[in-house]
């Protein structure tokens, strides 16, 4: 009988801690989103990778502009435009922007952010103090409750002076996305049309219109 009641306290403590450990990094992921929001418009540099195990497939740097649904993207000197709803993509070698409406799901997987948007449903959740690139972090990991979510895992480090999220790393299927922040900048000044493509910018530009 003794045994069976430390057992009892045992498994109670354990799931305490976990309880806890849960409404720690929901607290953590609530203030840094909450100061990503106070922001505003967004300037990010960044290095992202593709892993498949331990081996990188793919990797780009590049530097994202936010602003709500809005999106700008320079990476490898291909620039993409989104203004919440049409997608302009450029590519210099073959003077083409091909231009689409895309998915809430393929934006999704363009915005190193999304995870702020999606890690209060269908997670669960620990947290864990841990030292990135120098500076303490809080690694928040996230795993998908159920088998049919797109997104099984995410990781992010979130820096403990300023809760700016430093690395973030997500798992859809066997492959690893992982990216690197480098730098942020927030309440960037941006003009009405910055997120939609210049043609006046590009006047002999090969147009492949994909809508």
């Amino acid at each position: 009988m003794k045994r069976l009641i430390l057992l009892l306290i045992l498994h109670s403590s354990l799931f305490t801690l976990h309880l806890a450990s849960a409404q720690d990094a929901m607290k953590v992921l609530d203030i840094a989103a909450e100061r990503i929001r106070q922001a505003g418009n967004v300037k990010i540099e960044y290095h992202a990778s593709i892993f498949a195990g331990t081996t990188e497939r793919a990797s780009a740097t590049g530097t994202m502009w936010l602003q709500g649904s809005k999106l700008k993207l320079d990476a490898d000197g291909v620039t993409t435009w989104y203004d919440g709803k049409t997608r302009w993509c450029y590519v210099p070698s073959s003077n083409e922007v091909s231009i689409d409406e895309p998915s809430r799901k393929e934006m999704a997987a363009m915005n190193p952010y999304t995870f702020m948007e999606i890690y209060k449903k269908g997670f669960k959740m620990s947290v864990k103090e841990s030292v990135l690139r120098g500076d303490p972090v809080y690694e928040v990991y996230l795993k998908a409750k159920y088998a049919k979510m797109d997104v099984k895992e995410v990781y992010v480090d979130i820096r403990k002076s300023d809760y700016q999220p430093l690395c973030i790393r997500v798992r859809e299927s066997n492959d690893w996305q992982r990216v690197s922040i480098t730098n942020f900048t927030g309440d960037v000044k941006l003009g009405d049309t910055f997120f939609t493509f210049p043609e006046k910018d590009y006047p002999n530009v090969l147009v492949n219109d994909m809508r």
